[in-house]
């Protein structure tokens, strides 16, 4: 008779109590009778669960799965064709399954079992829409052969060890699992970067992963950034690394435990010892006799864990008796509160002292006949003498006659976040309402989205760490970071106390700049840096303020950033005071602070211009503006501009041109970027982690920094060729316009280039110049460029390939030593060195602002004119204007003579004269 078996529905077993000590011994969560759905979201439906316990992963095999599944009736004859896979622990059934069909499968599987004392198998039927056993521990040496067999016997498949490479004959036809493996494929490492945020809300959550939006609410948008970057800048797109950051896990709270996933998920699969031998040098081996002895301890052991389950099996029913004993008075009233919640009874305290504890059932026994109400008969007992230890129940009526209650006082919040910890460190995101039905069909209770509520910020705090507390650990982070990283500055301003003799300080900032990221932007020789603020969530909020570079192959490199109260002029000119002092330049001085907020208020002007000169003309007309590379060019543009409209001239006139029109950027940074999407990217990354605590936050942008630079340096391996391959691609570009181009030599170096549509420059490639100005600009030789260069290599001119002329910041060596500098991991809070410093740090005090908190960002203007709603155009989001007082907010049918208003902030308004008609207003 097979040692396991299969545990009766409503029996409940504690299994990491039972197998402790017991590092072989573990349960299936068996899943079967269903299918799974589609990748992604993949889920197992229709199915059935049982538990099987008492398994020993040393005689495991396949065979016994075979055997559970003939005694829950689905194998009826020999030719029932079944498919295994088991769920790796704290994985999702997207990427977390693997297949189960051979010994290999199976000591894959036993790897986890030391850990993991609950494996969940699931069952396919008929057929397999999985591709788990094409990744089966060395396929290639599995050959699978039909044997021909007399027509009495059945089919049965022949496992032959084959070390040679497999034809492809041999190999079984997957053509249905690969047609749906195409879908979890990895994406491409190097990718572009497109801004476009679907958030899903959560009252749309059905629990279930889907939306159930109607969809025709397309601006509700929880982004808090308010800018609206509706120009695409095609020549400076953003490539950068997908960085994985689902498994990252900081808690620093001591008296909280780590519930995170087990450590054989992170270990390469071709660094685990699931297929060598490992010799134990302190163990004495005595040939036949010690198999003997093993499998006579197994079968000890096997014996005593089924007279515990059998212990806890009558427990269920019956978790009290008399002359039961606990070791406190509160593991005794835990556990009454637990069987109160199993049972649904509403159990109450009626006596509570230093040596009795009594509890009474609340339930009554309603009687239809009279509408009268008895009382409950259970009660239990527990007691201690005043000399002894160990409390004793010494009275118990086990008998139940009340009804069970769906409100339970028992079930409070606190006891569901105890619950909920796994969950909550797996999601920690879950909508409210969807934890709230989980919870409600695990207990079958009314549970309140309040009290949902209240458990998940419980279960966040025990994740995550207090809020407050962290303030306090935050000089001990720096001296950790510190150490471990040299060269890296970390400042922390606190705010002014009059009293010094206080040992407490408010926290106000910090500032962390990394040492290698110092270096590794020296060396990226690309002197560009993208300055913006993200909101800090949470109970203290604030600003991210960051300082992100570009590398040679327009990837982001994040250099320094801040966590400020708020973002103000303030609060910039420290920052930027502090990177100057990293960075060795004067950050504070008259020219950079005046460029910061010339760049502040061209943000701010282009909001204006959405809101007052609409129009698709408009936009084209100032983007313009904005990409012509040299000042003639520039002018002709305003000169339409002001044809147009003389306002919009005047008012784009106020504005440095040296902060937004490429024509008057200087080529120091060898870049000619008009956006900060790269600033966007990055905030878009640390997303999860500005909810967190304020050592969180940080120490999710530098795991984030460095794993970031890990996959870059990975991803350069691969390159081939002098240049990035974002540079390669714009000098193929280049090449490709330059052949409609001919060069004329002028004598001392210069070409005379002209092309179509009369473009015609002067190129000199002495002083690699062009009077078009890209190639001061970017650093790459523009069209002209390109064609005289050409010119000099057919009349016999050692100048070598266009390549050459190319900016070392786009050579493929500079982007290699860009990311050679890593930064090093720290210890966890227990090896953290003790600050000397005398005062402890304050959260900073809660700012609440003005006004009901904004839930979607402000939808820019141009967003609203491009709004279609099925084939025509809608008119949500526009004003009305009246034709007869000229008034927006109402239309001609509903005016009331208000008085006409003549003029307007978009130069378009119009006035109704009597008699005239529409009359256009000056300037038009």
């Amino acid at each position: 008779m097979a040692p396991w078996r299969i545990r009766a529905t409503m029996d409940e077993i504690d299994v990491a109590r039972r197998y402790a000590g017991h590092p072989t011994i573990f349960s299936v969560r068996l899943h079967h009778g269903g299918q799974f759905t589609k990748f992604p979201g993949r889920k197992y439906i229709k199915g059935k669960q049982n538990y099987v316990d008492l398994l020993d992963i040393d005689t495991f095999s396949i065979h016994d799965i075979d055997e559970m599944m003939e005694e829950l009736g689905h194998i009826d004859s020999d030719e029932t064709l079944l498919y295994y896979h088991f769920l790796r622990p704290f994985g999702d059934l997207d990427f977390g399954l693997f297949a189960l069909g051979s010994d290999q499968d199976v000591h894959h599987l036993g790897t986890y079992v030391a850990n993991h004392k609950v494996i969940d198998v699931y069952i396919e039927h008929g057929k397999t829409n999985l591709h788990t056993y094409s990744m089966s521990p060395n396929p290639s040496k599995v050959k699978i052969v039909e044997i021909k067999e007399p027509p009495a016997c059945s089919k049965q498949l022949f496992l032959e060890w084959n070390d040679s490479p497999i034809e492809h004959e041999s190999v079984p036809d997957l053509t249905e699992v690969e047609n749906d493996s195409h879908l979890d494929k990895e994406p491409s490492l190097v990718d572009h970067i497109e801004f476009e945020m679907n958030v899903e809300n959560e009252d749309d959550y059905d629990g279930s992963g889907h939306n159930n939006g109607s969809g025709n609410d397309e601006f509700d948008d929880d982004s808090e950034s308010e800018d609206s970057d509706f120009f695409i800048d095609e020549d400076n797109l953003i490539h950068d690394v997908d960085v994985d950051m689902k498994d990252f896990h900081m808690n620093i709270d001591k008296d909280v435990e780590w519930v995170g996933g087990s450590s054989e998920s992170n270990v390469p699969e071709d660094t685990q010892q699931g297929d060598l031998e490992v010799i134990n040098t302190e163990v004495l081996l005595s040939g036949s006799s010690s198999d003997e002895a093993n499998d006579g301890k197994r079968r000890k052991t096997i014996r005593a864990i089924h007279r515990a389950y059998e212990n806890d099996a009558a427990l269920v029913s019956e978790p009290f008796y008399i002359f039961q004993t606990f070791s406190s008075s509160k593991d005794f009233k835990t556990q009454v509160k637990l069987h109160s919640i199993r049972t649904r009874r509403e159990i109450q305290l009626e006596k509570n002292d230093k040596n009795r504890v009594r509890f009474v059932c609340k339930g009554t026994i309603p009687n239809l006949a009279t509408n009268e109400e008895e009382k409950c008969p259970w009660v239990i007992y527990c007691s201690k003498w005043k000399r002894d230890i160990d409390w004793m129940v010494k009275t118990y009526t086990k008998e139940h006659r009340c009804l069970q209650t769906r409100k339970v006082k028992a079930c409070d919040y606190k006891f569901l976040s105890e619950h909920i910890v796994q969950v909550i460190e797996t999601n920690p995101k879950i909508p409210i309402r969807a934890l709230r039905e989980q919870l409600q069909r695990e207990y079958q209770m009314d549970i309140s989205h309040m009290k949902t509520f209240r458990a998940k910020q419980q279960a966040l705090k025990h994740v995550q760490g207090d809020y407050a507390s962290q303030y306090r650990l935050l000089r001990d982070y720096v001296l950790e970071v510190q150490a471990r990283n040299p060269d890296t500055t970390v400042k922390i301003d606190v705010e002014s106390e009059a009293n010094p003799t206080v040992e407490t300080r408010t926290f106000r900032r910090i500032y962390v700049c990394i040492g290698a990221l110092k270096r590794g932007f020296a060396a990226g020789r690309r002197d560009f840096l993208g300055l913006d603020g993200a909101f800090v969530k949470g109970p203290y909020p604030g600003q991210v303020l960051s300082a992100v570079a570009l590398d040679g192959n327009n990837g982001i490199y994040p250099l320094a950033y801040a966590v400020v109260e708020s973002e103000t002029l303030n609060s910039w000119t420290w920052f930027l005071s502090n990177l100057g002092d990293d960075l060795g330049f004067v950050a504070c001085d008259c020219n950079t602070i005046s460029m910061c907020r010339a760049s502040l208020l061209s943000s701010s002007h282009t909001r204006q211009h959405e809101k007052n000169w609409r129009g698709k003309v408009f936009k084209d007309l100032l983007w313009e503006c904005a990409t012509t590379s040299n000042v003639q060019h520039f002018h002709q543009a305003m000169e339409k501009l002001k044809k147009l409209n003389n306002d919009a001239y005047e008012w784009l006139k106020q504005i440095p041109p040296q902060s937004w029109a490429r024509s008057h950027f200087t080529g120091r940074a060898h870049c000619d970027a008009l956006t900060n999407n790269l600033c966007e990217a990055f905030n878009s990354k640390i997303e999860d982690g500005r909810d967190a605590p304020i050592i969180n936050c940080i120490e999710f942008i530098r795991e984030y920094i460095m794993k970031k630079i890990v996959k870059v340096d990975k991803e350069i391996q691969k390159v081939v060729g002098p240049l990035t391959p974002t540079a390669t691609t714009i000098l193929d570009n280049i090449k490709s316009k330059a052949e409609q181009y001919v060069a004329t030599f002028c004598g001392a170096g210069k070409y005379q280039v002209a092309g179509p549509w009369q473009d015609q420059c002067i190129v000199d490639v002495g002083q690699q110049s062009c009077t078009c100005k890209r190639w001061e600009l970017t650093g790459i030789p523009c069209k002209h460029g390109v064609a005289a260069i050409w010119d000099m290599g057919r009349n016999d001119k050692d100048v070598g390939i266009p390549e050459s002329f190319v900016h070392p910041c786009y050579w493929l060596s500079s982007w290699k030593e860009m990311y050679s500098f890593k930064v090093s991991p720290i210890n966890g809070r227990s090896m953290w060195e003790k600050s000397a410093i005398p005062t402890t740090l304050l959260p900073p005090k809660h700012r609440v602002p003005i006004g009901r908190p904004k839930k979607k960002r402000t939808i820019s203007i141009v967003e609203k004119e491009d709004f279609v709603r099925g084939n025509t155009a809608s008119r949500a989001h526009r004003s009305v204007t009246c034709t007869k007082c000229n008034n927006v907010g109402h239309n001609a049918r509903t005016c009331k003579g208000q008085r006409p208003i003549v003029g307007g902030g978009g130069g378009q308004s119009q006035v109704k004269e009597k008699g005239k008609g529409r009359q256009p207003l000056d300037g038009l």
